[in-house]
């Protein structure tokens, strides 16, 4: 089987959220099981070419959109392992500015709608020039939403795999868009509710098979958990080729016995390293140096879904009974704004970073003993399965991969502090309890054992992955 995965970001090359660990991360596991399998996504401006060796390639060519033709150039680059073919589409017009999705100051971009339709058109003209051998293309989200679309209208015989990240971000389009792209996709599409069109839908709707990124996910979204009714007709539509795979993690990437970002390494049999990577986070912090505290670390979009209004409410309550924070990321400029009132208004208690700083990121996951992570909803997380590998217990919502992979407390089991229903009464007693936990030496102990000795290795998600691509459903 050859596998052709296509995705708007790919780390370590083009980074906005969890979609590009996915793309980054997943071939690289699949290529154990199948005969070939390469990644599309495109050149961006902020991409370093020169640090990734990637170079132009004599594959050229141009796609029509609209009235007009736009040129493309892949560029390419094979990973250090030689097992990933990456391909990148250049066009200056559509990815040659700076940023991925948005402008610098949050905004997204007026023509991100024509920026992926150009995407997706040059994903099918190569197909159709037979430039890859493909036999079944892997697509991602709203951006690549209209390929299943594109291939059934052409009678390709390529298989498509549509996995959904986000219910959130549909891709909406507008009549007069459609009317840009080709008359067979036109037949296709179906309007909403608001009398647009659906990126996301159309993949739901066309692809053959249709997965999304944890189980506790895919329940939510068949059981129309949030969902308006119109979007939730599609689903239950497509619930015969619906499942949900939980996401892997880099796990060498992500290794408290190798981390290159953090001071100290540690072990379930060596874990001094811990503590003083706590120490040196308190430090570089500017917090208090109390080690014998509890550290709560975030590191998150500053997004109301994201559990903040519940967050900024209780941070007096907890650091009069002792506790000290540390907040790292950007989003909403309101709470970004109570996040700096609090660090002010608690200095050596409470510290904030706003923006995103990877070193950081890794030494608040190693260095933490608590990882606060009360998402309203979480498709699947990533945070709390670097926490559970850091040995850092995290405090999480019961909601999609959050209660699919962090196991409530009890004596002598559990991996971290699970609340329902969502209320801040419900997550203060989850603080409360992980508080009361932590005083206890050794149940402490034996609860970051059980957190470290969880495998959330891409390895098994990968062959979840292979079973669907070779299933006959």
């Amino acid at each position: 089987m050859n596998i052709l995965f296509v995705s708007a970001e790919v780390a370590p090359f083009s980074k906005a959220g969890g979609l590009a660990d996915v793309a980054g991360s997943l071939p690289q596991a699949l290529s154990h099981y199948v005969a070939s399998i390469q990644v599309i996504s495109p050149l961006y401006g902020q991409i370093d070419c020169d640090k990734y060796s990637i170079i132009p390639t004599s594959y050229k060519g141009s796609v029509e959109l609209g009235e007009d033709r736009f040129p493309y150039t892949l560029h390419s680059t094979t990973l250090t392992d030689g097992k990933i073919q990456n391909w990148f589409i250049e066009n200056e017009t559509f990815f040659g500015r700076q940023g991925i999705y948005t402008e610098e100051n949050g905004a997204g971009f007026e023509d991100n709608n024509l920026r992926y339709y150009f995407f997706q058109l040059v994903v099918l003209d190569v197909l159709k020039r037979q430039l890859f051998n493909t036999d079944l293309l892997h697509c991602n989200d709203h951006h690549s939403g209209l390929l299943p679309g594109l291939l059934k209208s052409g009678s390709s015989s390529i298989r498509s795999v549509f996995t959904i990240h986000n219910f959130l971000y549909h891709g909406h389009f507008s009549e007069r868009e459609l009317e840009l792209l080709p008359n067979d996709l036109k037949n296709l599409t179906t309007k909403t509710q608001w009398d647009n069109y659906s990126a996301l839908l159309e993949g739901i709707d066309h692809a053959d098979l249709v997965t999304t990124v944890s189980s506790g996910y895919a329940r939510e979204l068949l059981s129309g958990e949030d969902i308006d009714s119109h979007s939730h007709k599609h689903i239950l539509a497509a619930q015969n080729k619906f499942s949900g795979v939980v996401n892997g993690i880099d796990t060498e990437y992500w290794n408290p016995e190798l981390d290159s970002f953090t001071p100290f390494h540690f072990s379930q049999d060596r874990m001094d390293g811990k503590l003083k990577n706590k120490r040196e986070l308190l430090a570089q912090s500017g917090l208090d140096l109390d080690e014998s505290a509890p550290l709560i670390g975030s590191i998150s979009r500053l997004v109301e879904n994201k559990g903040f209004p519940f967050i900024v409410d209780l941070l007096d309550e907890f650091v009069a009974a002792g506790a000290q924070f540390i907040f790292l990321g950007s989003g909403d400029p309101v709470i970004t704004e109570q996040l700096h009132a609090a660090s002010k208004k608690h200095p050596g208690r409470i510290a904030f970073d706003a923006g995103f700083n990877e070193p950081l990121a890794h030494l608040i996951e190693a260095g933490s003993d608590l990882f606060l992570m009360p998402s309203r909803f979480e498709p699947c997380g990533l945070n709390q399965l670097y926490s559970l590998r850091y040995g850092t217990i995290p405090i999480v919502h019961n909601t999609g991969g959050l209660g699919d992979t962090v196991k409530n407390y009890k004596l002598n089991a559990g991996t971290g502090f699970v609340f329902e229903p969502y209320t801040l009464a419900a997550l203060k007693s989850a603080i409360n309890q992980a508080l009361d936990i932590f005083i206890d030496k050794k149940q402490w102990a034996a609860l970051i054992k059980r957190a470290m000795d969880q495998d959330f290795s891409w390895g098994r998600s990968a062959l979840q992955y292979y079973k669907l691509y070779t299933s006959k459903r």
